[in-house]
């Protein structure tokens, strides 16, 4: 007697669909942190990092690009870097309107992190510094939207000095180092970092060759209290920065934030 043997029906499972990856970003808004106070005080944090792990060096940011993002963007063509120009050129036109004496001053003090895996300085929180940052970002990203350029990120704004960054370095995590113990810079926890006084925005490269100072490649800058006049794309300007060793990556691991640059609360 013959019988038919069930066959098992074999599931087949629909092709995956690959979505499209978000263009990677390669420029920025940007206020610059030049304060010789403030370099000093980040390169004294370093080396307090480094004389307890060593390894971490990689991560470190180099004093010389020390920043505040304000919007990052991908801008595929020059013709879009002249319209992100435009931006910068009308938002913080509008925004410096609002700024007495023409300059946006910004007290650093404490640190913070995200997830133990960037290290930061943070914006003295209910001062006056914040919210015109906070005011800034709003503009610049209402700008953006108006001219059709995608922020990455353009809902979320912590203003914050990026000192160490774990994701500086891949190998780190082979060697098994995925955080930063809150020890290694615990002793600068409710440092005084200073004041910078801020008197442009800037539009920057990630991706260019950086200055011979080491900072990001200019591609604009607008100074607050400038009378708005015909776009002019921006390749090379002289900017004024502290040229103390400290700011070349010359580490003193016997400095620490001594009593005039710390506070406790």
């Amino acid at each position: 007697m013959n019988t038919v043997r069930d066959i098992p029906i074999r599931r087949v499972r629909p092709p995956k669909i690959k979505r499209p990856k978000a263009p990677a970003p390669n420029h920025f808004f940007a206020v610059r942190i030049s304060d010789c106070q403030i370099v000093q005080t980040v390169n004294n944090v370093h080396n307090t990092i480094l004389e307890q792990e060593p390894r971490l060096k990689t991560a470190l940011v180099s004093p010389s690009t020390l920043h505040i993002t304000l919007a990052v963007a991908h801008l595929s063509t020059s013709e879009d870097v002249v319209k992100a120009n435009q931006v910068l050129q009308e938002s913080v036109g509008l925004f410096s309107a609002r700024l007495p004496n023409s300059q946006l001053d910004i007290d650093l003090a404490q640190m913070g992190h995200f997830n133990n895996k960037v290290i930061y300085a943070r914006i003295k929180e209910e001062s006056d510094g914040a919210e015109y940052l906070n005011h800034l970002w709003k503009s610049l990203r209402d700008g953006c939207q108006t001219a059709g350029i995608s922020l990455i990120d353009g809902d979320r704004f912590t203003p914050h000095v990026t000192l160490l960054k774990i994701s500086k370095d891949p190998r780190l995590r082979r060697k098994g180092i995925k955080a930063v113990a809150s020890h290694l810079y615990e002793k600068h926890v409710d440092c005084v970092f200073g004041r910078q006084v801020v008197e442009s925005v800037q539009l920057l490269s990630m991706t260019d060759p950086k200055d011979d100072e080491g900072y990001y490649a200019l591609k604009g800058e607008f100074h607050f209290g400038t009378i708005i006049k015909p776009l002019e794309l921006i390749d090379e300007v002289d900017v004024e920065t502290c040229t103390t060793s400290s700011i070349a990556g010359n580490h003193d691991v016997s400095a620490t934030c001594d009593s005039s640059n710390s506070v406790r609360e």
